[in-house]
C-alpha cells in the first residue's frame, strides 16, 4: 500500500471514529470495514492486524471499534432500542400523517442519529424528502402542521420530527450528481428509505461518485439493485401556483424563527444547537453548528482531499 493511500486510510478511519466517540458511541467492526478505501482493512482480523501497528489510532472490543472510554454496554443497548422504536415512528410518519400527501412525495428517507441505528435520548427524527417538480412548500407547510400536532411517543422517543432537508425532484437529481465528499456519501448511503425506496436507490444509482467516495459501501447497495430513476413528473398546476406563493411566506417565517432560536441557545450557552436555514423554491435544509462541525471534521477524509499518487 503507498504511502498516500495509507495515510487516507488512516485518516478516514480515524475520523469515523472521533466523530462515533464525540458522540458518546461506537462504530461496529462491519460499518468501518464498509466506510474504509478499498486499500483499507476489511473485516474484524484483518482490522485486528492492523490496529495492532497502529494502537494510537483505537482497539477492537467485541464488535466494536473503540477510540478512548469505553461506552456502557447497557447504553449501547440501549441506543439500539431507541434506533429500532424511531425508525419505527418513522414509518408511522409516512404511513398516517403523511398519507395525504403521498402522490406528492417521490421518497422519504430517515438521516442523521436515527439511520445510524443509535440516538442519544431525545435526538430529532431527522427526514429526507424528495417531492414532485414544484411541490416543495405545500408539502413543507403540511409537514409542519403535522409535526404540531403529533403526539409525544413516550418518555424517551424524539423531540421533533424534523424535515430538514426537503428538495423538489429535479434539485435532489443535481444534488446527488455532484461529488461532495465523505460526509454527503456516508449520509446519502446510511439514509433508510420508509417511502419510496426504488426511487431513493435511484438517486443513488445515478451519484456514480458514491461508488468512488465509498466504494465497499456503495457496492452494498449495488448488490441491492439500482434501479433507474423514473421521470419527473410535475406536481399538478394548482400545487405549482401554490408552490410560488407559500415560498417568500413560509421561507421568511421559518428564517425569523431560526433567529429567535438561535439567540436564545447562543443566551443559554448552547451554541452548538444553532443553525442555518438555506432556503430556496425548489428546497429547503437546516445546518446546524454541530453539522458543520461535523463536516469540517469529514473533510480530510474525502476522497478529493488525498492528493493522486504520482
Amino acid at each position: 500500500m503507498g504511502g498516500r493511500d495509507q495515510a487516507h486510510v488512516e485518516r478516514r478511519f480515524d475520523t469515523v471514529v472521533t466523530a462515533a466517540r464525540r458522540n458518546r458511541t461506537a462504530v461496529s467492526v462491519e460499518r468501518i470495514s464498509e466506510l474504509l478505501p478499498t486499500d483499507g482493512p476489511e473485516g474484524r482480523g484483518e482490522l485486528l492486524e492492523w490496529l495492532a501497528a497502529r494502537p494510537e489510532l483505537g482497539s477492537i472490543i467485541g464488535d466494536r471499534v473503540i477510540a478512548g472510554p469505553i461506552p456502557a454496554e447497557e447504553e449501547s443497548a440501549a441506543r439500539l432500542e431507541r434506533g429500532r422504536r424511531y425508525l419505527e415512528e418513522a414509518e408511522h410518519v409516512v404511513r398516517e400523517p403523511l398519507a395525504p400527501i403521498r402522490s406528492l412525495l417521490r421518497c422519504v428517507a430517515v438521516t442523521g442519529s436515527a439511520a445510524y441505528g443509535e440516538p442519544s435520548p431525545h435526538d430529532d427524527l431527522d427526514f429526507l424528502i424528495v417531492t414532485r417538480r414544484g411541490a416543495v412548500w405545500p408539502v413543507l407547510l403540511y409537514t409542519y402542521l403535522a409535526a404540531r400536532l403529533r403526539r409525544k411517543s413516550g418518555v424517551d422517543g424524539p423531540s421533533h420530527w424534523c424535515f430538514n432537508y426537503v428538495l423538489d425532484e429535479r434539485e435532489a437529481r443535481r444534488e446527488f450528481a455532484a461529488a461532495r465528499g465523505f460526509l454527503f456519501a456516508r449520509e446519502a448511503l446510511t439514509a433508510r428509505p420508509v417511502a419510496g425506496a426504488a426511487y431513493y436507490r435511484g438517486l443513488v444509482r445515478e451519484a456514480h461518485w458514491l461508488a468512488e467516495e465509498v466504494p465497499r459501501l456503495y457496492e452494498t447497495w449495488r448488490a441491492g439493485g439500482l434501479p433507474e430513476l423514473p421521470t419527473e413528473e410535475p406536481a399538478p398546476r394548482t400545487i405549482r401556483v401554490l408552490n410560488s406563493a407559500l415560498y417568500p411566506i413560509v421561507a421568511g417565517y421559518l428564517t425569523a424563527i431560526a433567529m429567535v432560536r438561535n439567540r436564545r441557545y447562543r443566551r443559554n450557552g448552547e451554541a452548538h444547537r444553532c443553525f442555518r436555514v438555506e432556503a430556496g423554491l425548489t428546497r429547503l435544509t437546516f445546518e446546524s453548528e454541530r453539522f458543520e462541525e461535523l463536516r469540517s471534521l469529514y473533510e480530510s477524509a474525502s476522497r478529493r482531499a488525498t492528493p493522486e499518487a504520482t
